[in-house]
């Protein structure tokens, strides 16, 4: 027998189990068919398991495969759930979920469209170190979105989403027109920022 397969029978036991990681887990594997033929719906069905104890990463999951309807599952695009899913797991703390909340009330997909609660999350996530949220806040402070229009601290977050590996964010750290001074503070706040804070001046 395999390890593949003796591990896949461990976490399906896990999973049957309760075990919400596990559940978790074994949604992943049948979405994207790794040791198992992809089966959509199995996989929503342990994700709700999961989601259903409050498992944050499950919910955001659940919240992914309702905001691009999964064409492998009986689950059709309803950008309303996914925005329910989304904010059950931001609540929680789950960056990937508070990023993909802040762009929900970017568009407004699912909810009122909002750009100042855009900014909210997009700050929680990035925050966390989320280098996805860090450059989309530096592109809210970079057009006065949500915010008043702030050529530093838009640097400043597109330094850091490019510190933590997100190429498009030295693209747009490049568009902002900042002076010598500027952009001296711009460069001291994103080089003393900690987790957990979010960048002001």
């Amino acid at each position: 027998m395999s390890t593949a397969t003796n591990s896949l029978e461990q976490v399906q036991k896990q999973a049957e189990a309760g075990d919400v990681s596990a559940q978790t887990r074994l949604g992943w594997l049948y979405a994207n068919g790794i040791g198992v033929t992809v089966d959509g719906d199995k996989a929503v069905e342990w994700y709700q398991k999961a989601a259903a104890q409050g498992y944050p990463k499950a919910q955001f999951e659940l919240g992914a495969m309702y905001g691009s309807g999964e064409t492998v599952t009986s689950v059709a695009k309803d950008p309303i759930k996914a925005a329910e899913w989304y904010q059950k797991a931001a609540a929680q703390g789950y960056p990937k979920a508070q990023f993909e909340l802040g762009s929900i009330y970017l568009t407004g997909e699912g909810v009122e469209k909002d750009a100042t609660k855009a900014v909210e999350w997009y700050q929680k996530a990035a925050a966390q170190g989320l280098a996805q949220a860090q450059t989309s806040l530096g592109w809210m402070y970079q057009n006065g979105k949500g915010v008043a229009k702030d050529g530093v601290l838009a640097y400043a977050w597109h330094n850091l989403a490019v510190a933590h590996g997100n190429d498009n964010a030295k693209k747009l750290r490049g568009l902002t027109n900042l002076n010598s001074v500027q952009r001296a503070e711009a460069e001291r706040l994103s080089a003393n920022w900690k987790p957990g804070q979010i960048l002001s001046r």
